[in-house]
């Protein structure tokens, strides 16, 4: 944690950001705009200080079950409300949909403090409950969590989300001409490509610590959530168990991590690695391993999300599963770069061929993970911050 000397002109609002969303607030308060970010991820809080931004500890997210997660939700909403009262009004909020219920805290603040605030919506997260069943779309909560959304949103400054897809999914929720730019603003996330970047497997001490050097690595990596399909992976995981040139490595946590752990288990998957979130100074060699990343989206899931893991996965040069339907952003990046194969969600048979084919045909392979690179560090480098920084600057005091 770092103190800056200067009165914050921005602060940021994100229950757990990680490095790309670190980077942003690096790069924006770098600017000659020193900078609060009030976050619980853990590796934030340990990150190395600059002078223009001060990373305030508050309440980290708690995945263990949905008691812990919305109380884990509750705790940092009260702790931003507080200790935002703190801080200069003269600052302008800039509020991520992380936890979900945050964004209400912008329009609050600009009603009792005429305080400005941005947007960033990373998934909607509401319309995810509501397609798996687990609010019905015509209940008094789901009802009164729109109308909370409709206000934060058509009283900020600025919306900004990750696809084109995401923005019109928004903009049929609320009325976005009431912003500055009449629309939702879409910047893709990012991957800083100095720091995450290819690694042969004979030179990288993770691959080798896992036993990967001589295996077509298949790597899920990052949360294992109510809306990644799981199951296809873990049933391929179960039909190549005799293929002993295909190891697959599942690196993470979340609601479906149990899955996992059981088909491990129960069906005595020796070809399957299952390992925590690994510490940030280990993603450096840990996503290289992944010859094939996934990138897993359930049905109904294409235009509320844009998982990160997308964009480091293409950094370290990792050729592209994306286990989704073909009208994702996901299956459109692959489509654009020509970076892997897209797979639908419940799948297993077009899953596994595609691996094996990935497993017989090295060519295809390396020109897949060739363009994955070339595309991350055209398109997905950590250069997108200025676009945020771009639509930002008339708008801070």
């Amino acid at each position: 944690m770092n103190k800056t000397s200067q009165k914050p002109r921005i602060i940021f609002l994100n229950q757990m950001a990680g490095p790309l969303f670190r980077e942003l607030a690096e790069d924006i308060s770098k600017q000659s705009l020193p900078s609060v970010l009030l976050t619980g991820h853990p590796d934030a809080l340990k990150a190395t200080p600059i002078d223009s931004l001060d990373i305030i500890a508050a309440p980290g997210y708690i995945r263990d079950s949905y008691m812990t997660r919305m109380s884990s939700w509750v705790r940092y909403f009260i702790y931003v409300l507080f200790r935002c009262c703190r801080l200069p009004s003269n600052a302008l909020l800039f509020v991520v949909s992380n936890p979900p219920i945050i964004l209400i805290i912008g329009y609050l603040f600009k009603r009792l403090r005429q305080q400005r605030y941005v947007i960033l919506v990373y998934d909607t997260f509401l319309e995810g409950l509501i397609k798996f069943g687990q609010l019905k779309a015509s209940g008094l909560i789901a009802r009164f969590w729109r109308r909370m959304n409709r206000l934060a949103l058509e009283n900020s400054e600025i919306v900004f989300t990750l696809s084109d897809g995401m923005a019109a999914n928004l903009e049929r929720c609320f009325d976005a001409g009431k912003t500055r730019p009449g629309k939702v603003l879409v910047v893709s996330n990012w991957a800083d490509v100095d720091w995450i970047r290819p690694i042969p497997k004979q030179a990288n001490q993770f691959a080798q610590k896992y036993d990967q050097v001589d295996k077509l690595t298949v790597m899920y990596s990052g949360n294992i959530g109510q809306r990644h399909d799981i199951g296809t992976i873990m049933n391929a995981a179960r039909i190549l168990k005799g293929q002993n040139s295909v190891h697959f490595m599942i690196i993470g946590d979340g609601a479906k991590k149990k899955l996992v752990d059981e088909a491990k288990s129960r069906c005595e998957l020796d070809n399957l690695t299952v390992l925590a979130f690994q510490p940030e100074d280990v993603l450096a060699s840990s996503l290289p391993t992944a010859d094939l990343a996934v990138v897993s989206l359930e049905k109904g899931c294409e235009d509320g999300m844009v998982p990160s893991k997308t964009y480091y996965a293409m950094a370290a040069g990792s050729a592209l599963i994306g286990l989704c339907e073909n009208d994702s952003e996901v299956a459109h990046i692959i489509d654009r770069h020509q970076c892997g194969f897209v797979v639908s969600p419940g799948d297993t048979e077009a899953m596994v061929n595609g691996i094996l084919d990935m497993l017989n045909d090295e060519a295809k392979l390396n020109f897949y993970r060739t363009n994955s690179r070339r595309a991350a560090e055209k398109f997905y480098s950590r250069k997108n911050t200025g676009r945020y920084l771009e639509a930002l600057l008339p708008i801070i005091p």
